[in-house]
C-alpha cells in the first residue's frame, strides 16, 4: 500500500462512511403496533416520556408480557440485534478511521519525499 496510499485513504473513508450510516442507524429495535398500543394503555398515567418509551420493542414486551419465559427470549432477542449492529457499525468506524489516517499519512510522506 506505499505505492498507492490515496487507494488506502479512499477505502478508509468508504468504510468510515458505512460504518457511521450503519452506527447511526442501528439503535433499539422496534415493538409491533399491537404491544406498542398496549403498553401505552398500560402507561398512560405514567407520562409521556414513558409512552415514548413503549415504542422500544424491549420496553414495551416487558410492559405486556403475560408469560416471564417468552417476555425474556423477546427482550434477548432484541438486545442481541441492537448489540450486534452497534458493534458492527463501531468496528468499520474504527477500521476506516485507521486506513484513512495510514493512507493520509503515506500520502503526506511521499510528498514530503518529492519535495527533497
Amino acid at each position: 500500500m506505499k505505492k498507492n496510499p490515496l487507494l488506502l485513504l479512499i477505502v478508509g473513508l468508504a468504510l468510515l462512511a458505512v460504518g457511521g450510516f450503519i452506527w447511526s442507524g442501528s439503535g433499539p429495535a422496534k415493538a409491533d403496533s399491537a404491544t406498542m398500543a398496549q403498553c401505552q394503555d398500560r402507561m398512560q398515567d405514567q407520562g409521556a416520556d414513558m409512552m415514548a418509551k413503549c415504542q422500544e420493542k424491549a420496553f414495551a414486551t416487558a410492559m405486556t408480557a403475560t408469560d416471564a419465559d417468552e417476555a425474556a427470549r423477546a427482550i434477548s432477542s432484541a438486545n442481541n440485534s441492537e448489540v450486534g449492529g452497534n458493534m458492527l457499525g463501531m468496528f468499520l468506524i474504527g477500521i476506516g478511521i485507521v486506513m484513512a489516517a495510514g493512507g493520509g499519512y503515506l500520502m503526506w510522506q511521499q510528498s514530503a519525499n518529492k519535495t527533497r
